[in-house]
């Protein structure tokens, strides 16, 4: 089989798990050059990492108008892991600072405030908990946390598919105590019970969390708190030991405050540790957790974090055709037809793959047909009593810089992925490559 006819079934492969034909042209004709110089998967790796690196670089040094860096430090991972023992490929970039106004630098055990990445581990946490008998995600939260009682007939399901619209009486944020923001979460109600429409918010997944704390201390006999649950059912097994609340390291970034607390001020005012913001973590733990998210796959006893359904509901489009169609449960956005402009996740990512993007401007991506994971964790909070020129507690612009700089290393990315594709299947090249690049 000559090479074009090599990239083409390879191509064609991803076009059938879903990637957007469209993004695939250019990828076809790269992807044919680049191994046109038959310089071996590792140099061929390299290559591509090389020019990663500079696009890295370029979006760590890019300044908007009022000369502001849009990011002031970054650790971002591509992983493309194996179940076939045809090698891994791992390709860590890593630079700036931890602060803007110190020139403290960025390690690869540096954590980041992910704010509602959080979700994502909040959502595998409740399915890993279904999944071994200790919640029913269709029991009346009302019936499990007498809480929250204004919620009507809503169970753990409607709040994970964002149904209705939550208010609370109240502003949290302006509590004076976690007593007094926890009354208020208290009375939490419906002003819409609809399961026709959803709407994003972080209600659902704080409830999400007290309610998980509540369940699993009644039926265990113990006093857990969600945190504890967290790391028993979740970080421990997984040994993703660099994730955590509250952190008591002093290398973190991200959240824009001296006393290592979460930015997000509804999650600090109520302790740290909550459903919908809080979790620290660091690039590597991410790739961890894409490949036991991918095993999924490749198992069929129970031991697995969760099972297939629930692996499938992380990538399902929830409400295709409302105005929040890019949002999948509990917040995951999930492939959608008009790319970037609904969604994070990649169009050239196969069908089912998903994201979650936090307000702090860090990313996670996951593609489990393709076995292709991502995520970029900067340090990009900016404050300034110039008003204008900051945008959702970041410099103004950062939003379109960032998805640029995406748009550039998913292009790469993907390149990457065929070239591991073509010289495993076809030259019985198999190397396990861990690459770490400081900038």
């Amino acid at each position: 089989m000559n090479r074009e006819t090599s990239i083409d079934e390879i191509l064609n492969q991803l076009v059938k798990s879903g990637s957007e034909i469209e993004y695939l042209k250019e990828l076809k004709e790269r992807s044919i050059e680049l191994t046109k110089k038959d310089i071996g998967l590792d140099e061929t790796l390299g290559s591509i990492a090389k020019e990663i690196k500079e696009q890295t670089e370029e979006f760590l040094n890019q300044k908007n108008q009022y000369g502001t860096n849009y990011i002031a430090g970054i650790s971002s991972c591509i992983y493309l892991p194996d179940f076939n023992n045809d090698g891994e490929y791992k390709l860590k970039l890593i630079g700036g600072s931890r602060s803007r106004n110190k020139d403290i630098k960025i390690d690869e055990s540096t954590l980041f405030d992910v704010a509602s990445i959080t979700k994502l581990y909040t959502l595998i946490l409740l399915f890993k908990l279904e999944k071994i008998g200790l919640i029913d995600l269709n029991t009346k939260i009302s019936d499990i946390n007498p809480d929250f009682q204004n919620l009507e007939d809503f169970t753990l399901n409607d709040l994970v598919r964002l149904h209705g619209e939550l208010r609370t009486n109240g502003n949290i944020t302006q509590a004076s105590s976690e007593e007094e923001a926890y009354e208020m979460l208290k009375t939490l109600y419906l002003t819409s019970n609809s399961r026709e429409e959803n709407k994003y918010t972080d209600f659902g997944a704080m409830v999400i969390g007290y309610t998980i704390e509540k369940v699993v201390s009644e039926k265990l006999g113990r006093k857990l708190s969600f945190e504890d649950i967290m790391y028993e059912y979740f970080l421990s097994p997984l040994r993703l030991f660099q994730t955590q609340f509250n952190p008591s390291s002093i290398n973190v970034t991200g959240n824009n405050n001296k006393k290592r607390l979460v930015h997000d001020s509804k999650a600090r005012i109520l302790g740290g540790a909550l459903g919908h913001a809080g979790i620290f973590t660091t690039s590597d733990d991410l790739a961890r957790l894409s490949k036991e998210i991918y095993r999924i796959n490749y198992i069929k006893h129970k031991r697995g974090l969760i099972n297939k359904t629930q692996l499938n509901r992380l990538g399902e489009i929830t409400f295709p055709n409302s105005a929040q169609s890019n949002k999948g449960n509990l917040g995951l956005y999930v492939k959608h037809p008009m790319g970037y402009a609904k969604t994070f996740t990649p169009p050239e990512f196969s069908t089912g793959s998903f994201s979650h993007q936090g307000w702090t401007g860090s990313i996670a991506t996951f593609d489990p047909n393709n076995l292709i994971h991502n995520n970029i964790l900067v340090n990009a909070i900016y404050e300034d009593e110039d008003k204008e020129k900051v945008r959702a507690d970041k410099p103004i612009g950062f939003g379109t810089a960032f998805e640029e700089y995406q748009k550039q290393i998913t292009r790469n990315i993907m390149l990457m992925y065929v070239a591991k594709q073509y010289y495993n299947r076809y030259c019985n090249v198999k190397e396990n490559i861990e690459v770490v690049k400081y900038i």
